[in-house]
């Protein structure tokens, strides 16, 4: 292999570039706190619910890959690791919200304040919706998705230099880990959706509500890692084939038609019950000025990225697929959006300069933590046991 790092000042620049990024949306932020504290709070939360869905996708994705011995995926693995990386970061970055509970969920403001609907439902619900459990809950989630995110990455790492026999164990110790503690990673993505973002509306419920959350997680950390691909080329392309490029894409098509697949399971089952506590979040979302973001989202994150990415051609041409995956991540955007922002603002959407200054934020210091972590190792995971057959690896 001739080729497996990338320049160092490569990464560099970049982590600077990203700082300087978060530290100016971290200074906006300040000031719009003071300006409108309860705009910047759900600003806040759309940036860190992306942000997070995209390295919590990575994550699974890495976890599924290792469970079911994917070989071919071994070369991407390493960009792939480093998009589930700042998990840790994501900690810090979650410490606003929690300073913002009031301004974001009604079950933590002083129940008189609140209408009676909503006030008896959180009621029969106090037992789960409270400050103090729902701290304790986040500190599990977090927990467990760093752990093991931290795991497979030093086992991963650490094969550069072992021996073959050694290599053989890491490589079956990322397997048993992922497949063990995938149902526990899944279930605290699942809940964590219902806690952090579900719970802004408390009366209304969903069970497929955290799928929906994974697949537009995963779909949007397999766009990051199709545009990181076509970025790194240069450095990687003795190992990253255009056979690699195509197998990535058609799981963005696969997880493309899954994540509109549950947005409409759950709009066709909550539409034939007709429940009126069901009902209410979308009626929020499409009889009011936000139906034009459910048609954005109708066209833009499914439609055209799905007649786009029936093409095989465009599917192994890795400029073009980074494209369409820089386009989904817009999308993704708007999807989180469309999920936090209505309950602000009911009538319809209404853009704000803090949700600008909230994506740089909080992006800034993960993408930044991200490329810091990579100046040193291997963008290639060399001592990998399957190494050689993954850059063998031939699509059909």
């Amino acid at each position: 292999m001739m080729m497996t790092t990338a320049q160092p000042a490569g990464f560099v620049r970049l982590t600077r570039f990203a700082v300087i990024v978060g530290a100016v949306g971290v200074l906006l932020m300040a000031i719009g706190a003071a300006v409108d504290a309860r705009q910047a709070a759900f600003s806040w939360l759309a940036a860190f619910a992306f942000w997070l869905s995209i390295a919590l996708g990575a994550l699974l994705l890495l976890m599924i890959l290792h469970t079911i011995n994917a070989s071919w995926f071994i070369v991407l693995r390493r960009i792939t690791e480093a998009a589930a990386d700042p998990l840790i970061v994501l900690v810090v970055l979650f410490i606003p919200i929690l300073l913002g509970l009031p301004a974001l969920y009604p079950w933590a403001q002083p129940i008189g304040t609140l209408d009676p609907e909503t006030a008896a439902a959180i009621q029969t619900k106090r037992a789960y919706l409270n400050v103090p459990f729902f701290v304790a809950r986040a500190v599990v989630y977090f927990g467990v998705w760093i752990f093991v995110s931290q795991k497979l990455r030093r086992w991963s790492v650490a094969m550069q230099h072992a021996d073959d026999a050694t290599r053989i164990l890491l490589a079956r110790k990322q397997r048993v880990l992922s497949a063990t503690l995938l149902p526990a990673v899944a279930f605290a993505l699942t809940f964590a959706a219902f806690d952090w973002l579900m719970s802004l509306m408390p009366a209304w419920y969903s069970t497929i509500y955290g799928v929906y959350y994974f697949a537009g997680g995963i779909l949007a950390a397999l766009a990051m890692l199709a545009i990181a691909t076509w970025r790194l080329q240069p450095v990687t392309s003795d190992a990253i084939t255009t056979s690699h490029v195509h197998a990535t894409g058609k799981l963005i098509l696969t997880f493309l038609i899954f994540w509109a697949y549950t947005g409409y399971a759950q709009l066709l089952l909550i539409w034939i019950a007709n429940i009126p506590a069901e009902a209410a979040w979308y009626d929020s979302r499409l009889n009011t000025g936000w139906s034009a973001v459910g048609a954005i989202l109708l066209v833009g994150h499914f439609v055209l990225p799905l007649l786009a990415l029936l093409s095989r051609d465009l599917k192994r041409r890795a400029g073009v697929l980074a494209i369409v995956s820089a386009w989904l991540l817009v999308m993704h955007y708007v999807d989180i959006y469309w999920l936090v922002l209505p309950v602000l603002y009911p009538s319809g959407p209404a853009p704000h300069w803090l949700d600008i200054a909230a994506l740089a934020a909080v992006g800034g210091p993960v993408v930044a933590f991200a490329a810091w972590r990579l100046r040193n190792v291997p963008l290639i995971p060399v001592g990998d046991p399957r190494l050689e057959r993954s850059i063998r690896f031939v699509a059909r």
